[in-house]
């Protein structure tokens, strides 16, 4: 539960909408670091732009190594994402 206003799944629309969609996935939900942007779909936009560029083939480690340097940093500071 964010103590800010953001807008949750079932009130998305337009551009917020579709970042909710792709986001979700297969889990179901939406995490409270994409829903703080979602006040501003113009940031919204742009912050999703830039996570897919650093996150996950933005350097030369290769998917497999990125994802178990994410996995081991997450699990290291008990960190849910």
């Amino acid at each position: 539960m964010t103590w800010i206003r953001v807008v949750n799944e079932d009130e998305a629309q337009g551009e917020v909408k579709r970042i909710y969609d792709a986001r979700m996935g297969g889990r179901g939900y939406v995490s409270t670091i994409v829903k703080a942007f979602s006040l501003r779909p113009p940031l919204l936009a742009a912050w999703q732009q830039f996570s897919h560029t650093v996150t996950f083939g933005g350097s030369s480690l290769g998917r497999l190594r990125e994802e178990f340097i994410a996995v081991v940093c997450s699990a290291k500071l008990r960190c849910s994402y």
